[in-house]
Protein backbone atom coordinates (compact mmCIF):
# COMPACT_ATOMS: atom_id res chain seq x y z
CA UNK A 1 0.00 0.00 0.00
CA UNK A 2 0.81 3.66 -0.63
CA UNK A 3 3.49 5.07 2.52
CA UNK A 4 1.81 8.54 3.17
CA UNK A 5 5.70 9.78 3.74
CA UNK A 6 5.89 12.88 2.84
CA UNK A 7 4.75 16.11 4.85
CA UNK A 8 2.73 17.78 2.45
CA UNK A 9 0.76 14.24 1.79
CA UNK A 10 0.18 14.29 5.40
CA UNK A 11 -0.73 18.23 5.71
CA UNK A 12 -3.13 18.00 2.76
CA UNK A 13 -5.11 14.55 4.45
CA UNK A 14 -5.11 16.61 7.66
CA UNK A 15 -6.69 19.97 6.10
CA UNK A 16 -9.05 18.21 3.99
CA UNK A 17 -10.69 16.29 7.06
CA UNK A 18 -9.98 19.44 8.88
CA UNK A 19 -12.76 21.24 6.19
CA UNK A 20 -14.91 18.34 6.15
CA UNK A 21 -15.71 18.35 10.21
CA UNK A 22 -18.48 19.15 11.80
CA UNK A 23 -17.49 21.56 14.62
CA UNK A 24 -20.52 20.61 16.53
CA UNK A 25 -19.90 16.91 16.24
CA UNK A 26 -16.16 16.30 15.29
CA UNK A 27 -16.55 12.52 16.53
CA UNK A 28 -18.35 11.77 13.59
CA UNK A 29 -16.01 12.10 10.75
CA UNK A 30 -15.67 9.07 8.71
CA UNK A 31 -12.29 9.55 7.69
CA UNK A 32 -11.84 6.45 4.97
CA UNK A 33 -15.29 7.54 2.86
CA UNK A 34 -14.13 10.42 3.06
CA UNK A 35 -10.85 10.31 1.47
CA UNK A 36 -12.31 8.15 -1.07
CA UNK A 37 -14.69 10.61 -2.31
CA UNK A 38 -12.52 13.63 -2.08
CA UNK A 39 -9.16 12.08 -3.55
CA UNK A 40 -9.99 8.53 -5.65
CA UNK A 41 -8.58 9.13 -9.19
CA UNK A 42 -9.94 7.07 -11.98
CA UNK A 43 -6.98 6.46 -12.91
CA UNK A 44 -4.18 6.56 -10.21
CA UNK A 45 -1.20 6.24 -12.75
CA UNK A 46 1.05 9.30 -12.62
CA UNK A 47 -1.01 10.73 -9.39
CA UNK A 48 0.68 11.86 -6.15
CA UNK A 49 0.51 9.64 -3.06
CA UNK A 50 -2.40 10.67 -1.41
CA UNK A 51 -4.42 10.03 -4.98
CA UNK A 52 -3.18 6.40 -4.67
CA UNK A 53 -3.35 6.05 -1.08
CA UNK A 54 -7.58 6.93 -1.60
CA UNK A 55 -7.56 4.78 -5.20
CA UNK A 56 -6.02 1.60 -3.00
CA UNK A 57 -8.24 2.33 -0.16
CA UNK A 58 -11.22 2.03 -2.23
CA UNK A 59 -10.14 -0.76 -4.56
CA UNK A 60 -8.83 -2.79 -1.81
CA UNK A 61 -10.77 -5.77 0.12
CA UNK A 62 -11.94 -5.66 3.55
CA UNK A 63 -9.07 -6.61 5.16
CA UNK A 64 -6.64 -4.60 3.95
CA UNK A 65 -9.12 -1.54 4.88
CA UNK A 66 -9.56 -3.10 8.67
CA UNK A 67 -5.61 -3.91 9.30
CA UNK A 68 -3.95 -2.29 12.16
CA UNK A 69 -1.57 0.53 10.23
CA UNK A 70 -4.65 1.85 8.71
CA UNK A 71 -6.68 2.39 11.40
CA UNK A 72 -4.33 3.80 13.53
CA UNK A 73 -3.25 6.56 10.62
CA UNK A 74 -7.09 7.14 10.25
CA UNK A 75 -7.04 7.51 13.73
CA UNK A 76 -3.87 9.65 14.03
CA UNK A 77 -5.43 12.40 11.73
CA UNK A 78 -8.68 12.30 13.35
CA UNK A 79 -6.85 13.21 16.67
CA UNK A 80 -5.04 15.85 14.80
CA UNK A 81 -7.57 17.15 12.77
CA UNK A 82 -10.24 17.57 15.21
CA UNK A 83 -7.44 19.02 17.63
CA UNK A 84 -6.92 22.15 14.63
CA UNK A 85 -10.73 22.68 15.24
CA UNK A 86 -10.76 22.75 18.35
CA UNK A 87 -7.98 25.11 18.67
CA UNK A 88 -9.42 27.52 16.16
CA UNK A 89 -11.88 27.74 18.96
CA UNK A 90 -9.74 28.12 22.10
CA UNK A 91 -5.99 29.16 23.00
CA UNK A 92 -5.29 25.62 23.28
CA UNK A 93 -1.76 25.68 20.74
CA UNK A 94 -0.64 22.17 21.69
CA UNK A 95 -0.93 19.79 19.63
CA UNK A 96 -3.71 16.91 20.37
CA UNK A 97 -1.07 14.47 19.27
CA UNK A 98 1.34 15.55 22.13
CA UNK A 99 -1.71 15.93 24.14
CA UNK A 100 -2.77 12.55 24.03
CA UNK A 101 1.30 10.75 23.72
CA UNK A 102 1.46 12.93 27.37
CA UNK A 103 -1.70 11.87 29.02
CA UNK A 104 -0.41 8.56 28.44
CA UNK A 105 2.87 9.45 29.66
CA UNK A 106 1.34 10.70 33.00
CA UNK A 107 -0.48 7.71 33.41
CA UNK A 108 2.45 5.26 33.33
CA UNK A 109 3.97 7.26 35.39
CA UNK A 110 1.56 6.34 38.24
CA UNK A 111 2.83 7.62 41.40
CA UNK A 112 5.97 8.36 40.04
CA UNK A 113 5.87 11.82 41.09
CA UNK A 114 9.22 12.96 39.57
CA UNK A 115 8.48 11.34 36.31
CA UNK A 116 5.44 13.36 36.21
CA UNK A 117 7.40 16.90 36.99
CA UNK A 118 9.55 15.90 34.45
CA UNK A 119 6.85 15.50 31.76
CA UNK A 120 5.57 18.29 32.55
CA UNK A 121 8.83 19.87 32.72
CA UNK A 122 9.77 19.06 28.54
CA UNK A 123 6.01 19.06 27.57
CA UNK A 124 6.64 22.53 25.76
CA UNK A 125 10.15 21.88 24.85
CA UNK A 126 9.78 18.76 23.01
CA UNK A 127 7.92 18.24 19.21
CA UNK A 128 6.57 14.87 18.10
CA UNK A 129 6.27 15.26 14.50
CA UNK A 130 9.14 12.62 13.83
CA UNK A 131 10.78 9.84 14.96
CA UNK A 132 14.06 11.59 16.20
CA UNK A 133 11.87 14.01 18.40
CA UNK A 134 10.53 10.99 20.25
CA UNK A 135 14.14 10.10 20.61
CA UNK A 136 14.74 13.25 21.49
CA UNK A 137 12.01 12.74 24.24
CA UNK A 138 13.16 9.63 25.67
CA UNK A 139 16.50 11.15 26.13
CA UNK A 140 15.50 14.02 27.69
CA UNK A 141 13.22 12.89 30.39
CA UNK A 142 15.79 10.14 31.26
CA UNK A 143 17.95 13.75 31.97
CA UNK A 144 15.47 15.26 33.59
CA UNK A 145 14.09 12.82 35.96
CA UNK A 146 18.00 12.15 37.05
CA UNK A 147 18.11 16.05 37.75
CA UNK A 148 14.98 15.47 39.65
CA UNK A 149 15.88 12.94 41.75
CA UNK A 150 19.10 14.48 43.06
CA UNK A 151 17.40 17.34 43.99
CA UNK A 152 14.54 15.82 45.86
CA UNK A 153 16.80 13.27 47.11
CA UNK A 154 18.40 15.78 49.27
CA UNK A 155 14.87 17.67 49.95
CA UNK A 156 13.70 14.25 51.59
CA UNK A 157 16.59 14.16 53.88
CA UNK A 158 16.57 17.82 54.70
CA UNK A 159 12.33 17.38 55.56
CA UNK A 160 13.12 14.36 57.59
CA UNK A 161 10.43 12.57 55.63
CA UNK A 162 10.54 9.45 53.43
CA UNK A 163 11.04 9.08 49.91
CA UNK A 164 7.46 9.33 48.04
CA UNK A 165 5.68 10.76 51.79
CA UNK A 166 4.49 14.04 49.82
CA UNK A 167 1.94 14.82 52.69
CA UNK A 168 4.77 14.51 55.61
CA UNK A 169 6.75 17.05 52.84
CA UNK A 170 3.98 19.25 52.38
CA UNK A 171 3.80 19.76 55.77
CA UNK A 172 7.26 20.81 56.39
CA UNK A 173 7.59 22.62 53.74
CA UNK A 174 4.01 24.64 53.71
CA UNK A 175 4.70 26.41 56.90
CA UNK A 176 8.11 26.94 55.95
CA UNK A 177 6.71 29.17 52.43
CA UNK A 178 4.20 30.59 54.84
CA UNK A 179 6.85 31.87 57.42
CA UNK A 180 9.33 33.02 54.59
CA UNK A 181 6.91 34.61 52.53
CA UNK A 182 4.12 36.17 54.20
CA UNK A 183 1.58 33.62 53.00
CA UNK A 184 -1.06 31.37 54.08
CA UNK A 185 -1.08 28.59 51.07
CA UNK A 186 -2.42 24.96 52.32
CA UNK A 187 -1.38 22.99 49.88
CA UNK A 188 1.69 22.26 47.17
CA UNK A 189 1.18 20.76 44.05
CA UNK A 190 4.24 18.65 43.67
CA UNK A 191 4.12 18.27 39.85
CA UNK A 192 5.92 21.38 39.21
CA UNK A 193 10.14 21.45 39.19
CA UNK A 194 9.68 25.20 40.66
CA UNK A 195 8.51 23.72 44.31
CA UNK A 196 11.38 20.94 44.12
CA UNK A 197 13.97 23.70 43.69
CA UNK A 198 12.43 26.17 46.09
CA UNK A 199 12.21 23.57 49.10
CA UNK A 200 15.91 22.37 47.77
CA UNK A 201 17.35 25.82 48.37
CA UNK A 202 15.56 27.15 51.37
CA UNK A 203 15.60 23.65 53.48
CA UNK A 204 19.53 24.59 52.60
CA UNK A 205 19.37 28.04 54.17
CA UNK A 206 17.47 26.98 57.37
CA UNK A 207 20.21 24.16 58.09
CA UNK A 208 22.97 27.07 57.35
CA UNK A 209 21.04 29.19 59.83
CA UNK A 210 20.78 26.29 62.77
CA UNK A 211 24.30 25.58 61.74
CA UNK A 212 25.43 29.09 62.59
CA UNK A 213 23.22 29.42 65.61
Amino acid sequence: MTTLTDNATRNALINAIKEHINPDKPQSVNIRKYIIKQYKPDDPTGQDNLAKFAWELHHSNRNLRNRDHVLELFQLLTLEATGLEQRKASSIKTSPLKEAAFKVFKLIAGQDILMVVALNEIKEQISLKTIANWESLFELLTKKRTELEAIADTVYELAGVSPGALDDLSAVIVPLYNNLRGKNITTINWEHRSWWEWSHKHLLERVSTQAAA
